[in-house]
């Protein structure tokens, strides 16, 4: 984006029209009356016949004449040269809007994350209202509390809004724009609590799938936004709660489309289509397949709504007891993979033994019915592809199985 697209453009001045309907040219007409009267005058007084009166007296009504229609068409042209310069400045201000709002829409549409596109909505934001202090408030999952997610350049921990829940701000609990001045008697109490009466306020909305989860607030001393400068301001809000909500429409569907429904780890194809990745950059890797012990008598004895919070328990513990960098997944009915790039079978086994005890401990409190898992670890220095680590590892839980269950092996 570029300053042309914010910037005024003054329409072009007009050269001399001598036909041109202006205050200019009715003093000009009117200059010419009393030139034109005192020259028939002077030719009257030097030609004292009766004749010459006559034709100076004719001459001068026919001028009066002339000059009395020519003013009114005059000031007649003067308003419909101001009318049509109050349109051409009308439709100079629409194209700036238009071209402003065009390339807030490009750069938002080149956004791939939320993240891109809040830099985005701020560097427009800096184009819209230069020199005032712009921030981004966005509501957490919960919807139960805000947080700043953008502020503009060189802007102060002072100028960002304290306001903490998306009731506590009266712009979202009205829901369209209010514009405070802390002086005023109706003044956000979010602004007046600052303690400067200066502050001048815009807070604008922000709707993100149709509902209205967030802020816009630019805020200076002494100053209001401009007519035009507070519409693109609101333009930019408007733009950038659709691409966030559009992002985050496609990031919920990519996740689902990603991710076991009943454990929230990921699928078989996309846990495969991970390690294909490493694989590719030669990354050594650990490989753990574990399962619930005897899961389908769990399942006929206490029912299957109790083996499917078993299956969330553990995965929720498998999840939370690996490093962020591991992939989990549910590869199918109770067994599940992971992946640990950058590891051997020894060290993983010793990860698995820790959720196993915590399993343990997890199952005390008597909600879910006591079971065990098991589970087989191997590495890529046991074979190269990951079919044939995973191969090794089932192995080895199969064996675990064999010699008693409850138990991680990593070596035959």
């Amino acid at each position: 984006m570029t300053a042309s697209a914010h910037e005024p453009t003054t329409p072009p001045r007009r050269r001399f029209d001598p036909m041109s309907g202006t205050w200019g040219m009715v003093l000009v007409d009117l200059v010419a009356v009393v030139v034109l009267a005192s020259i028939a005058k002077a030719v009257s007084d030097h030609f004292d016949t009766t004749t010459t009166r006559w034709a100076v007296f004719v001459g001068t009504t026919a001028l009066l004449i002339l000059v009395a229609v020519a003013t009114p068409l005059r000031i007649l042209l003067l308003r419909q040269r101001r009318a049509d310069d109050e349109k051409t400045q009308a439709l100079h201000a629409q194209f700036e809007r238009t071209q402003f709002d065009a390339t807030v829409g490009r750069a938002l549409d080149m956004a791939d994350n939320e993240d891109q596109a809040l830099a985005v909505a701020i560097r427009a934001l800096v184009l819209a209202a230069p020199n005032f202090d712009s921030t981004v408030l966005l509501a957490d999952n919960s919807d139960a509390h805000l947080q700043l997610a953008a502020r503009s350049p060189g802007c102060s921990e002072d100028s960002v809004c304290n306001v903490a829940t998306p009731r506590g701000c009266p712009a979202l609990r009205h829901g369209h724009t209010l514009e405070f001045g802390a002086d005023q008697l109706d003044c956000c109490p979010n602004l007046v609590d600052r303690g400067d009466d200066t502050l001048r306020a815009l807070c604008i909305p922000v709707s993100i799938v149709g509902r209205a989860t967030g802020v816009v607030h630019t805020v200076s001393s002494g100053r209001s936004l401009t007519e035009p400068a507070r519409v693109r301001v609101e333009a930019v809000a408007r733009q950038a709660g659709q691409r966030v909500g559009m992002l985050r429409a496609t990031a919920q569907t990519s996740l689902q489309a990603s991710t076991d429904p009943l454990t929230g780890v990921l699928n078989r194809r996309s846990l495969e289509n991970a390690v294909r990745s490493l694989q590719q950059q030669a990354v050594p890797f650990a490989v753990t397949i574990c399962d619930v012990d005897d899961f389908k008598d769990l399942n006929d004895t206490f029912g299957h709504d109790t083996g499917d919070r078993a299956l969330r328990l553990f995965s929720r513990l498998l999840r939370n007891g690996v490093r962020s960098t591991d992939l989990v997944a549910r590869y199918g009915g109770d067994e599940f993979v992971v992946v640990s790039p950058h590891e051997d079978a020894a060290s993983v086994a010793l990860v698995l033994n820790r959720i196993r005890l915590e399993l343990k401990v997890a199952l005390s409190d008597g909600r879910t019915p006591a079971f065990t898992i098991s589970a087989g670890v191997a590495d890529t220095s046991e074979a190269e592809e990951f079919p044939a680590v995973l191969t090794i590892a089932d192995g080895r839980l199969l064996e675990a199985k064999r010699s008693g269950r409850d138990r991680v092996l990593a070596q035959a």
